[in-house]
């Protein structure tokens, strides 16, 4: 049998005649938005059935009808049966056919243990076991303890770039959660207000020659001389209130307050630059492609077929800034850990290549 890893699973096979034999309206209902779920969140969706109108399925994105019962479709299609697929079932029968070949199946039923399978009270229990942003957010977390565990008074700086408006903050939410369920005592800094290209675009309209990324140098010597440096250093770092400066920028909850037991996420589109060097022990880079990049710019829908004009005046301006950025400094030769993060509900992380 093989081990169980959710954030593998491609595929979500549903045995459709077993599994809504006892269905009314509202639990189709249900059943649909559960689908739709699964759906936002990128899988890949089977419906096995000999009798079912493929019309009434076509709103969602990823979804296909295999028009069979559940032997002929295992027969006729041999991927059915490959590590990133599951299957929802209450088909004895069939559960013993799947655990021959996989582990991956469920159903309601107290066979479906007794078969090898996972067993759920309720269908949509499984959408927390079908999570692919958490179960990322839980990974990295994990990652990040294991460093604690070995040095739990080391300062730990991470940080966490990607391009402007690509939902820097949903992230951070995401994984502070999953720091914080594992016990761990984590803060940040919002660096998106202060640091970024729109502060070089600005200078550059305005022909100065001086370009830099900060929207001030004060602003910088606060964020890398008081605030970093110390707390990389071991010491303790407190500020009843924000300076003057940036107290309108809320770059972070006051008081604010740092200690080396403590871990540090420092986030924004351009946070991986030389004054960094020495004080981000780890960096994350949230990457989208140029069409999600220009949906969250422009604030479409990016699963839509909007125009091409929003994505060639991206790749014109901030874009290129960001291009810039990246090949200037050679970020992507620093970073640690890539996320897909194409989708908020099913951000990944990237296989190292």
């Amino acid at each position: 049998m093989q081990e169980f890893h959710p954030n593998q699973i491609r595929l979500l096979v549903f045995d459709l005649d077993s599994l809504t034999i006892n269905f009314d309206q509202d639990k189709w209902e249900n059943f649909r938005q559960f689908l739709r779920v699964l759906d936002d969140r990128d899988f890949e969706i089977a419906l096995v059935s000999e009798s079912i109108e493929a019309s009434e399925w076509n709103s969602y994105n990823k979804l296909s009808i295999l028009q069979h019962s559940t032997i002929d479709a295992l027969k006729n299609n041999t991927t059915l049966t490959d590590r990133d697929v599951f299957w929802f079932t209450e088909q004895p029968e069939l559960q013993k056919t799947l655990a021959g070949n996989t582990r991956n199946f469920a159903g309601s039923t107290g066979s479906t243990t007794h078969n090898g399978g996972m067993q759920y009270q309720y269908l949509h229990d499984m959408l927390q076991i079908f999570h692919p942003s958490k179960i990322t957010a839980a990974d990295l977390s994990t990652k990040l303890v294991k460093l604690k565990q070995d040095s739990p008074q080391v300062p730990i700086i991470i940080g966490i770039g990607g391009p402007d408006e690509c939902g820097h903050v949903f992230f951070v939410s995401e994984l502070i959660e999953a720091l914080e369920d594992q016990e761990l005592l984590v803060t940040g800094l919002d660096l998106s207000q202060v640091l970024g290209t729109e502060f070089q675009k600005q200078k550059i309209s305005r022909n100065k020659s001086n370009t830099t990324l900060w929207r001030s140098e004060e602003i910088r010597n606060w964020v890398v001389e008081d605030v970093m440096r110390p707390y990389s250093q071991g010491q303790q770092v407190y500020f009843e209130k924000l300076p003057v400066m940036i107290h309108k920028h809320e770059i972070s909850t006051m008081p604010f307050f740092l200690a080396p037991e403590m871990i540090l996420l420092v986030w924004g589109t351009t946070v991986f630059l030389p004054e960094f060097d020495n004080l981000i022990d780890l960096r994350v880079l949230l990457e989208l492609s140029e069409k999600t990049a220009a949906a969250r710019m422009f604030a479409l829908d990016d699963r839509e077929n909007f125009d091409q004009s929003f994505i060639d005046t991206y790749l014109k301006k901030e874009g290129r800034y960001y291009a810039d950025y990246l090949d200037h400094y050679n970020v992507q030769n620093q970073i640690d850990f890539r996320i897909n993060f194409d989708n908020f509900n099913a951000f990944r992380m990237k296989e190292s290549s």
